[in-house]
């Protein structure tokens, strides 16, 4: 069997991928745009190769000997280059991708992942789609700072329910599709926790484990947008991110699926254990 390129390692879900293999002793490269960037970061943990999607000229030596890839979507990334790198993989022999997408793409045209998931199966390789819901470390990452300075998750999606899954699970799913690839060959999995909640039922969740008081702001599209602007966030990224929390609102990120349970034959983590393991990371200076 070739290696496992994992790609995305110095982003979230890349990592929680990279670790989940790490645990099953597997023959794994990750490819980073900077190696030397990467070693200081991860203590020479794993092996590195170059990998830039704007540069062709990086694309065959990091699909040396590779047979499966975990393929994460840069989001600055040209789809012309990201599409080339796909049809490159398959020519020098890859068998197989697991692609990080988004829940409800097929219905999302002005997602990315959208295009990419096209692009996947026009090139002929057998794929993996893991279609995943919100992720519930966005309180960690996208929202920490308004939860430490202000005590708050301002997000705009109203009373609207998302089902809210764990990166750790998505990464214990991504490493059993990329070991048996032909056991999960071309499907595509909604990946959720086992329940829908909304932001005013989170905050009263991380009341509860963080000791202090935590409140839902609601802030109406405009609201949220001006606030991330103001923050310094790119106008494309800032209109993504409202767009999708705005779904949210619509009552189109509540449905929950079986998907993840049953391929990890247990439940998902849930969000009162994932605020539990990460309590530390919302601590006040």
């Amino acid at each position: 069997m070739g290696r496992i390129l994992i790609t995305g390692i110095t982003g979230n879900v890349g990592r929680e991928v990279a670790a989940a293999l790490k645990k099953r002793n597997v023959s794994m490269v990750c490819a980073v745009r900077n190696i030397e960037k990467a070693r200081k970061h991860f203590f020479n943990e794993y092996d590195f190769v170059s990998l830039d999607f704007s540069n062709g000229d990086t694309f065959d030596k990091a699909l040396e000997d590779i047979e499966s890839i975990f393929l994460n979507y840069p989001p600055e990334t040209p789809f012309d280059d990201f599409h080339a790198f796909i049809r490159r993989a398959k020519e020098k022999g890859v068998r197989h991708i697991t692609y990080l997408s988004v829940k409800d793409v097929q219905f999302l045209p002005f997602v990315p992942h959208h295009k990419n998931e096209k692009a996947i199966v026009q090139s002929g390789l057998s794929f993996t789609f893991l279609r995943a819901g919100y992720f519930t470390q966005n309180l960690n990452m996208f929202l920490l700072d308004e939860l430490v300075k202000n005590d708050r998750i301002y997000v705009p999606c109203g009373k609207g329910k998302t089902s809210f899954v764990d990166l750790r699970d998505i990464g214990e799913v991504a490493a059993i599709t990329l070991l048996n690839p032909d056991y999960h060959l071309n499907q595509k999995y909604v990946l959720t926790g086992s329940k829908a909640l909304d932001f005013f039922e989170v905050a009263e969740i991380m009341t509860h484990f963080l000791e202090r008081k935590i409140i839902y702001s609601n802030p109406t599209l405009n609201e949220f947008k001006k606030h991330m602007m103001k923050k310094g966030y790119e106008a494309k990224y800032v209109n993504l991110v409202g767009s999708l929390h705005f779904f949210t609102k619509l009552g189109m990120a509540k449905s929950v699926k079986s998907d993840l349970s049953q391929i990890l034959g247990r439940h998902p983590i849930t969000v009162e254990e994932y605020v539990n393991d990460y309590k530390e990371v919302w601590r006040k200076n």
